[in-house]
């Protein structure tokens, strides 16, 4: 339930916690997307009631509506004008849709870096409060959506690729060493 959910971020002294959210898969149309949207709200409002430490901990609420710009835009306009919340996440992406689809969800909950959009009746997220995209899996996803006015991210890419002996550095790619205790070996017997 929401509550239990604040009760375990609260436990765990979360800085940063997210509400409860109906998620669907971004690639889902229909009717299931619209209840999963106004699910979401209805649970952030029991969220933000049951959240016991709103002076210590931000709650984010998560902006849902799969790639339908008027779903988004509802729960944008809802999220925004109904909770003062100290930031937001967008969520239910990265789910197979088309990087074009991704990018133009993430354009429409930030408006980009137009920051006079965003105070203009709740078209987009707060330019002034953190915006958070949760479930980004790639380089090029993190680097686009900085450029759309994104600032945090959950990013499964650096522990991806280290599963496969490659490191992020800031320095041209470079194949790892595949066996370094061979390696270290080659090296005593010099």
């Amino acid at each position: 339930t929401p509550e239990h959910s604040m009760k375990l971020q609260n436990q765990l002294g979360s800085d940063i916690m997210m509400a409860l959210d109906d998620v669907v898969s971004s690639t889902t149309t229909g009717p299931r997307v619209e209840e999963a949207l106004y699910r979401t709200i209805r649970w952030l409002r029991r969220c933000v009631n049951a959240h016991a430490k709103p002076e210590k901990q931000a709650l984010f609420g998560i902006v849902q509506g799969g790639l339908d710009n008027r779903l988004r835009d509802i729960c944008l306009r809802s999220m925004v004008k109904d909770f003062d919340l100290p930031g937001f996440a967008i969520g239910g992406l990265s789910g197979g849709e088309a990087k074009d689809d991704f990018w133009r969800v993430v354009h429409q909950c930030t408006g980009g870096l137009n920051p006079e959009l965003s105070a203009q009746e709740y078209l987009c997220l707060p330019f002034n409060k953190p915006r958070y995209l949760m479930g980004v899996g790639y380089a090029v996803d993190l680097v686009i959506s900085s450029a759309l006015g994104i600032d945090m991210f959950d990013c499964v890419y650096p522990s991806r690729t280290a599963r496969f002996g490659t490191a992020l550095v800031d320095a041209p790619t470079t194949r790892p060493l595949q066996n370094s205790e061979n390696n270290s070996n080659n090296n005593n017997n010099n």
